[in-house]
């Protein structure tokens, strides 16, 4: 798999960049992390929906293995790849179509540059599909990575065409989201030579203020972030009341910290913990040990083969397999086939969130209330 080079400014971060100036410079000063295994699928199927679209177009590829390839990736991908052809066809005759092309909007923001999955040009119209092979929902509507990507191939077709309207799609198969948003060329450029170009030069040179968000937990500075740190401090207030319970509006204010709190915690020891492993940090009054680990066999054959020779039956066991390895197994569409009829999803148990959660609320009785 060929290593991408990644912009400072990134349109993929730009919803960091462009509302918090400091935090692509303070990203870059953390070294990256390995790849995770959702980053690794989606490469993956990027690269299996690339060549399904080049198949249907009659050009030569060659797609390498990856453990990640299964049957609801091909399905998926073989469906991006129709629904792009479906769009260019729809354009007309003329239509160009560039795939996995590296969009360059540099005229707006400094170094700044991406690839576009699939864009296709006709005589007014510029339409950009991009697909997420996540399940975390994306909207197209005033989605900035879009909107430079927008720029990059206006960019990239400037002297030949003129553009009038600009559609963006976002294709996410594994959650059924295909929503598109249209905008015209005009407004797109006003806000690129006055926002995003004021804003961009600032994240540039690491000016601009940086303030607590739950955005701060996606960085990779979400650890060693002061402003996240300072938000959770806050809490400290309480321990100068003189009263020794909370009252409800203070409980309140605990819980609206009680989720990222605990995330905070996490991040931190997991970071402080590989600075220690990997770089023979020292932190005061900590030290490192060994974790406490479970005895395991040192080979499971030769276990079993003790164990004839001993007349020891029973030392077996067992179980289904967890639902999701075995629908990963079948595919969806088997396993809801020949399962469908004998898998049920309880009702979950309560749990407190903000009001702006979109769950719908339980609604309890006081018995005591109810009874009087």
């Amino acid at each position: 798999m060929k290593t991408k080079k990644h912009a400072l400014l990134s349109a993929s971060s730009s919803h960091k960049w462009l509302n918090h100036g400091p935090i692509a410079l303070l990203e870059a000063m953390v070294p990256e992390d390995e790849s995770s295994e959702a980053a690794e699928q989606g490469t993956a199927a990027h690269a299996m929906a690339e060549h399904f679209l080049k198949l249907k177009l009659n050009q030569a590829s060659v797609l390498e293995g990856s453990i990640y390839h299964d049957e609801d990736m091909e399905r998926y991908c073989q469906d991006y790849a129709n629904f792009v052809v479906e769009h260019k066809e729809s354009l007309g005759e003329n239509t160009l179509l560039f795939i996995e092309q590296r969009l360059d909007f540099s005229p707006y923001v400094p170094e700044g540059f991406g690839t576009g999955d699939a864009v296709l040009i006709s005589d007014k119209i510029l339409h950009l599909i991009d697909l997420k092979y996540g399940r975390y929902y994306v909207n197209p509507e005033n989605n900035t990575q879009l909107l430079l990507y927008a720029l990059g191939a206006l960019n990239l077709v400037d002297s030949i065409y003129d553009i009038e309207e600009v559609r963006m799609t976002i294709y996410q198969p594994r959650i059924g989201n295909v929503a598109t948003w249209t905008m015209d060329t005009a407004p797109i450029l006003e806000w690129a030579n006055g926002e995003l170009k004021a804003k961009a030069m600032q994240a540039y040179k690491g000016e601009g203020k940086l303030e607590y968000g739950d955005w701060l937990a996606m960085t990779k500075i979400k650890a060693i972030s002061k402003d996240r740190a300072n938000h959770h401090l806050e809490l400290r207030k309480y321990q100068l009341k003189e009263a020794h319970l909370l009252n409800d509006e203070e409980m309140a204010e605990v819980l609206s910290h009680v989720d990222d709190l605990a995330k905070w915690a996490k991040d931190v020891k997991e970071y402080a913990e590989k600075q220690a492993v990997e770089h023979g940090k020292h932190y005061p009054n900590f030290k490192l040990v060994e974790s406490r680990s479970n005895r395991k066999y040192v080979d499971s054959k030769l276990v079993e083969q003790r164990a004839t020779e001993q007349n020891i039956e029973d030392i077996y066991q067992q179980s289904l397999l967890p639902l999701t390895k075995l629908e990963a197994k079948l595919g969806k569409e088997k396993f809801r086939e020949v399962f469908g009829d004998l898998i049920t999803k309880p009702s979950g148990q309560p749990t407190l969130v903000p009001a702006s959660d979109r769950r719908p609320e339980i609604v309890k009785h006081d018995v005591n209330v109810d009874f009087n």
